[in-house]
């Protein structure tokens, strides 16, 4: 009698189910983690453009040109007498302007970003149509030196980061969206250059 060799038809089908559903599984692990290294990316972009928004707003920058006052300082909102009376944002990119001088740290290309809704994918939409986005803030900058001020010597500042390149295709948009509040001292004793 020959002894046979091999494996028989349902031992190749079980193998095959097995092997299915582990590929299975570690597919759907594969791709919950993908989303979610997406979401902490994103998250950490998020933070670095807040950080630097409010570098920008309390320490100020170095412009290129000389300004009113002969440097080529831009002074933050601890270096100055009064608030910016300017908007702080030209299509949603951090627009900071002092000693007559302008910086945009956070300017990247134009993309165009559909609105679905009120605040949907991004806080200021309203309604239907698109939106021309070059930054990263996502809506005014808001700065209370009234109600929210010490002895007319603090100024409140509040603004929304969010990642434009995750918010357009997110199930959830509000989670690439982030707000930020700050109080600032201004500490200069004389007008603003």
């Amino acid at each position: 009698m020959r002894s046979q060799r091999g494996f028989t038809l349902m031992e190749v089908m079980v193998s095959t189910v097995a092997t299915a559903v582990v590929i299975a599984a570690a597919s759907t692990f594969l791709l919950r983690f993908l989303a979610w290294y997406d979401e902490l990316s994103a998250k950490i972009a998020i933070n670095r453009h807040a950080r630097e928004t409010y570098e920008m707003l309390s320490l100020g920058g170095v412009a290129g040109s000389t300004g009113n006052d002969g440097t080529k300082n831009l002074y933050g909102l601890r270096e100055r007498y009064a608030t910016p009376s300017s908007t702080l944002r030209s299509n949603y990119a951090l627009s900071y302007t002092s000693n007559n001088l302008t910086l945009t740290p956070d300017l990247m290309a134009a993309m165009s970003i559909a609105c679905t809704g009120n605040g949907s994918p991004m806080p200021d939409c309203s309604g239907d149509g698109s939106k021309t986005v070059t930054g990263w803030i996502g809506n005014n900058i808001n700065t209370n030196a009234s109600s929210r001020s010490v002895s007319g010597k603090t100024v409140e500042v509040a603004f929304t980061i969010m990642n434009p390149f995750e918010i357009q295709r997110a199930v959830s948009p509000t989670i690439f969206a982030e707000n930020y509040r700050a109080i600032f001292t201004l500490n200069r004793n004389e007008n603003d250059p």
